[in-house]
C-alpha cells in the first residue's frame, strides 16, 4: 500500500489545499487580502489599543536575570562638528545601550534615535551624549545607559616642504555614559596612523654600509595607534587638540600632499625619529600624561611590519586605580 493509499482512501474526495497568499491551481482563493491602505491615519483611540510587550507580564523567555547592556547599533544620521575650519556635517554610527532589570521584558529601542533627532541641530561633543543618555534615562527609567557616535574626521595636514596641504580622514568616536547614582564619565576615541622605521633595521644598514660599503634600506611600515581618553569632569577637549597631541608624540603622521621634496623630508623625519612599538607606546604616554583635560587613557600601536610576516604590538594606559586596563586584544581591527 502507498502512502496516497494510506492518506487518501480509495473513494474518499481529497480536501482541497488552502490559498493564503496566491491563488493555487485548484482553484482556491487567498484567505488572506494583502492590501496597504495608505489613506489610513490611526487616531489615539486606536493607537492606545496597539500591543505593547513592554507591558506584557511572565513573558520573559529563559533566565529572569538582568541585562546589563541592551539596545541599537549601525543607527546612522547626520551630525555638527566643530572643526578649526567651521562647523562640519558628518554621518554618525551611534551605538546606543541601556540597562535592563531582571522583570522587564524589553526597551523601547525606537526611543534612543527618537531622543538623538531632538538634538539634531546642536553641535555634537561629549558633552551632548551626556545631555542625551540623561534625557533617554527619564524617559525609559533605566538604570545605567551609554552611547557612542563614530564618524570620520576631516583634518587639514600641511605637505613637509612644498607648501601643499590636504585633507586627513581620522577614524573617531564620543562615548558617554551615565551609572544608576547619576555619575556621566566621557571619551574620546581615535586612530592615529603614522610611519615606524625600526631602529635596529637602521642600525643593521648602517653597519652593511659603513664595514661592507653596501647599500642597505632600513625597513619601516604603517603603522596605528587607538587611543581612547577619558575626560576630566567639566573639561573640554576638542579632537583637533587629541590630533595634535598624537603628532607631536610620534612626529611621522602619514602624509597626503606629496611632492619629491615632501617624500625626501618624510624619509629624513623617519631616520630622526626611529621607533620600536614600545617608543610609540611611551611616546604618548608621555605626551597626554601632561594634560589636565585628561583623566585617563589607553593607547594600543601596531606596527604592520614589513620585515615580519607578523605585526608588532603594545598596549599602555595611564595606570590609575578603577581606570583602563591594559587588556586591549583587538589588534585585528586596527590592521
Amino acid at each position: 500500500m502507498t502512502a496516497n493509499e494510506i492518506l487518501e482512501p480509495e473513494g474518499t474526495p481529497s480536501t482541497p489545499k488552502k490559498a493564503y497568499l496566491y491563488p493555487n491551481k485548484s482553484g482556491a482563493q487567498p484567505v488572506i487580502a494583502r492590501r496597504y491602505d495608505a489613506d489610513f491615519r490611526p487616531d489615539d483611540a486606536y493607537k492606545a489599543t496597539l500591543p505593547d510587550m513592554t507591558e506584557t507580564v511572565d513573558a520573559i523567555e529563559g533566565a529572569p536575570v538582568a541585562i546589563q547592556q541592551v539596545g541599537i547599533s549601525g543607527f546612522r544620521l547626520p551630525l555638527r562638528f566643530e572643526s578649526p575650519q567651521g562647523e562640519l556635517m558628518l554621518e554618525g554610527r551611534v551605538v546606543g545601550t541601556v540597562s535592563l532589570d531582571a522583570a522587564e521584558k524589553g526597551i523601547n529601542m525606537s526611543r534612543v534615535m527618537r531622543t538623538f533627532y531632538t538634538f539634531g541641530e546642536e553641535t555634537f561633543t561629549p558633552d551632548t551624549l551626556v545631555r542625551i543618555v540623561q534625557a533617554y534615562q527619564q524617559q525609559v527609567g533605566t538604570l545605567c545607559a551609554r552611547l557612542k557616535v563614530s564618524f570620520s574626521y576631516p583634518a587639514l595636514l600641511g605637505s613637509l616642504r612644498s607648501g601643499l596641504s590636504g585633507y586627513q580622514y581620522y577614524a573617531a568616536s564620543f562615548e558617554a555614559s551615565v551609572d544608576a547614582d547619576g555619575t556621566a564619565r566621557r571619551y574620546i576615541e581615535l586612530d592615529f596612523v603614522y610611519s615606524s622605521a625600526c631602529p635596529c633595521s637602521a642600525e643593521l644598514a648602517e653597519h652593511a654600509r659603513d664595514v661592507r660599503g653596501a647599500y642597505a634600506i632600513p625597513h619601516s611600515q604603517r603603522s596605528k595607534a587607538r587611543v581612547k581618553v577619558e575626560l576630566q569632569a567639566g573639561a573640554q577637549l576638542p579632537l583637533i587638540d587629541l590630533i595634535e597631541h598624537l603628532r607631536r608624540a610620534l612626529m611621522t603622521e602619514t602624509q597626503v600632499m606629496v611632492k619629491r621634496e615632501d617624500e625626501q623630508a618624510f624619509a629624513e623625519l623617519n631616520g630622526a625619529y626611529v621607533k620600536f612599538v614600545e617608543d610609540a607606546a611611551r611616546l604618548i604616554y608621555r605626551e597626554l600624561h601632561g594634560d589636565a583635560r585628561i583623566v585617563d587613557f589607553r593607547a594600543a600601536c601596531s606596527h604592520m611590519e614589513s620585515l615580519h610576516s607578523h605585526d608588532a604590538v603594545s598596549v599602555i594606559v595611564r595606570g590609575i586605580p578603577g581606570g583602563f586596563r591594559a587588556d586591549f586584544m583587538d589588534f585585528p581591527d586596527l590592521a
